[in-house]
């Protein structure tokens, strides 16, 4: 769930793992940072006062390979890396490599959004496979949209909001960065063709997955290519175009599922709402999955928690954690 950290003063911008360049910058640094862990995605919103951060290629705290997708809504920053540096103002953006070590700079008052994605990823291991660094300057009309999605994102991610809802936001967010993804910036590094297109394709899944119709012939028509086309895109990647097809309604049924708000909705309605067409293709798929029918799935995860007293009609909600200069954070 979301959690917001707040951090102030030197003791702040020390537990931060950041620099400022006059003392009156350290002493009043001020940084508020929510964020939402959407399963393999985070999503933040963050306002901070001036400072520079050396991001040490980390993967952003992750375990695998991570890519991030940051966004000005007000302010700026320059990004340095290679020996070579780039402002980035409101409106603009960056793609960036968590391995790869960067500096964040920012001499005034900033507001931003970020999104963290596993490259390994199953929705997007084909969409970020060998993806260049990019960076969008200013005032790029997708970045503005995708900058307020996921800012309303992070506010909608709230206490109590149930697992298909929080699932929705996922779904959002995925379609949010493939949407950018399938528009790379003007005199940037290009895309290869054949990636761009993968985007699309994957672009189009995220949004018409819930389709029971949606096979790989009608992605190819909808999207003005021959079936053999498609097939080739995705020739030697981890998924065909089936499969991609299969996990997205597959990912949506057990949010369904696991959510106690919708305890009282049929299997039958799940497998129409998520675009299997019939209980007997969403139970074949589920069990392949998980090892158990839709039914001991959601009695399962349904089942109640003594401890934790979480039960049918009741979520386990995080705690949101602040701080004044307390451990050490780097969400930048």
């Amino acid at each position: 769930m979301r959690s917001v950290v707040r951090l102030t003063g030197a003791p702040g911008l020390a537990a931060f793992g950041g620099t400022a360049h006059t003392r009156a910058d350290r002493e009043q640094f001020r940084l508020t940072l929510a964020m939402s862990r959407l399963n393999g995605l985070t999503v933040a919103h963050a306002h901070h006062t001036a400072v520079a951060v050396l991001r040490p290629g980390d993967n952003f705290g992750r375990p695998r390979r991570c890519v991030r997708l940051l966004i000005m809504l007000a302010g700026a920053a320059t990004l340095s890396a290679g020996g070579r540096s780039v402002r980035i103002e409101t409106g603009g953006g960056a793609l960036l490599h968590g391995w790869e070590e960067y500096l964040y700079e920012s001499t005034g008052n900033v507001t931003r959004v970020h999104l963290d994605v596993d490259v390994e990823g199953t929705a997007f291991a084909d969409a970020l496979h060998d993806v260049p660094t990019l960076a969008w300057r200013a005032n790029c009309p997708v970045l503005h949209a995708a900058g307020a999605a996921f800012a309303e994102i992070v506010r909608r991610d709230e206490r109590g909001i149930s697992p298909a809802a929080r699932s929705s936001l996922e779904h959002l967010a995925q379609a949010v960065l493939l949407s950018v993804l399938a528009f790379p910036p003007s005199g940037g590094v290009p895309a290869p063709v054949q990636r761009r297109s993968r985007v699309r394709v994957l672009e189009h899944i995220a949004t018409r997955h819930s389709d029971p119709d949606l096979c790989p012939a009608t992605v190819a028509a909808e999207l003005g290519m021959s079936t053999r086309s498609l097939q080739r895109l995705f020739a030697g990647s981890d998924q065909s175009v089936a499969e991609h097809i299969t996990a997205a309604r597959l990912k949506h049924a057990l949010a369904l599922l696991a959510d106690p708000h919708l305890i009282d909705m049929s299997l039958d309605r799940i497998a129409c709402r998520t675009g299997f067409g019939s209980l007997a293709r969403m139970r074949r798929v589920v069990h392949t999955a998980t090892g158990l029918s839709p039914t001991e799935y959601r009695r399962q995860r349904l089942a109640p928690d003594d401890d934790l007293g979480v039960g049918p009609g009741r979520t386990r909600a995080a705690t949101p954690a602040s701080g004044q200069g307390r451990g050490h954070i780097s969400p930048l």
